[in-house]
């Protein structure tokens, strides 16, 4: 019997490592009987995954789309695979829309991450991407609100989703086999005996306190799309300053953490889900980790700056020139322009190869 599976999120729990793993394993997918639509991915391993085969634009908005629906279940029944498996964050909020017109065998998986945790990647991912200039803040009505609770409601909402719909815990004490990718597969009932490694590469990684603070305090300047994405590149590698930590103070963590229990049990109890319990009663004995202020020393900084013309000698010079361009700019961290101007001083001027010169140019 042929079986779809619908993989729509939530935001925040991984979506773009198994993407990646999908779209790089289209092939042997296939002959292990699942056919997972191609979709491009970024240079960052980001991408909106199979967004366009069940929808299309509206706007800068994605809608359900019975066009592509009709199509992308054609192109399933002439792969003459058994499951057809679809992955995007994009789904969430038309699952509704898409139930609609989608045969009654489909399944519908999200994954709900710890509201804490979520909270604290939507801000570092504002600080990489938008790109966000102010401090964390503490609230669980900022950025975006944890855990994408108006879309999850919108669809639980829903019966023709709901009633197929398994919720999961995005927590790795609690995946079976291990990982995001050998949960997925065991919650949508995909055997893996033909697909051998299922080990997932980490992708769009997450920033070091030190770089995290670097990233926030040049957001002020016009870098443009190119530069930011460099800049984004090299502080993924930076090694300096703690890689596990919180911003969250201490007491505000202690109030934080029986708001969020108290939300994720009224889920629970408003739409009679009990697979979210285990994560629930993990989420609270787990220690918080350890608190870091965004602060930042001189010698932080110079250190982070040295990183970045160690691995990018002309996105360092760029940077260093756009900040004497632009001395009215205040910064979080008034050191970085001095230590942006030593770095390039002490990388010299860039120097270009010039080939033979041909015949025809003119002198």
């Amino acid at each position: 019997m042929k079986s779809i599976v619908i993989h729509a999120g939530l935001p925040k729990t991984g979506t773009s490592a198994v993407q990646a793993f999908f779209s790089t394993n289209v092939e042997k997918l296939a002959r292990a009987g699942i056919h997972y639509p191609q979709h491009r991915v970024d240079s960052n391993g980001i991408s909106a995954g199979n967004a366009g085969s069940l929808m299309e634009r509206s706007g800068h908005l994605f809608v359900a789309s019975p066009r592509e629906i009709a199509g992308t279940l054609a192109d399933f029944e002439a792969s003459g695979c058994h499951t057809l498996l679809l992955s995007s964050e994009a789904f969430l909020p038309e699952l509704p829309g898409i139930a609609e017109h989608m045969p009654p065998e489909a399944r519908f998986v999200l994954y709900v991450r710890d509201p804490l945790a979520f909270l604290e990647s939507d801000y570092n991912q504002r600080v990489k991407r938008l790109p966000h200039v102010h401090p964390f803040e503490p609230a669980p009505e900022a950025y975006g609100g944890w855990l994408g609770h108006e879309h999850l409601y919108r669809a639980l909402d829903s019966e023709a989703v709901r009633s197929r719909l398994v919720l999961r815990p995005y927590l790795p004490e609690l995946f079976v086999g291990g990982n995001l990718l050998t949960d997925l597969f065991d919650t949508a009932r995909i055997d893996t005996a033909e697909l051998g490694d299922l080990s997932l590469r980490q992708v769009n990684l997450s920033y070091s306190l030190h770089a995290l603070e670097i990233k926030r305090a040049l957001n002020v300047l016009p870098l443009g799309p190119q530069l930011q994405e460099r800049l984004d590149i090299h502080l993924q590698s930076c090694p300096l300053g703690p890689t596990t930590y919180t911003l969250i103070p201490p007491a505000d963590y202690e109030r934080l953490r029986k708001v969020a229990d108290d939300e994720l049990h009224a889920l629970a109890l408003r739409y009679d889900i009990d697979s979210l319990e285990p994560m629930r009663e993990l989420l609270r004995t787990k220690p918080q980790k350890p608190y870091h202020p965004q602060a930042l020393t001189e010698d932080e900084v110079d250190a982070v700056v040295r990183h970045i013309a160690t691995v990018g000698k002309r996105l360092t010079r760029r940077i260093a020139q756009i900040l004497a361009e632009h001395p009215e700019i205040e910064l979080v961290y008034p050191s970085l322009r001095d230590s942006f101007a030593a770095a390039a001083a002490e990388l010299g001027e860039e120097t270009v190869a010039v080939g033979r010169r041909r015949w025809w140019w003119r002198r």
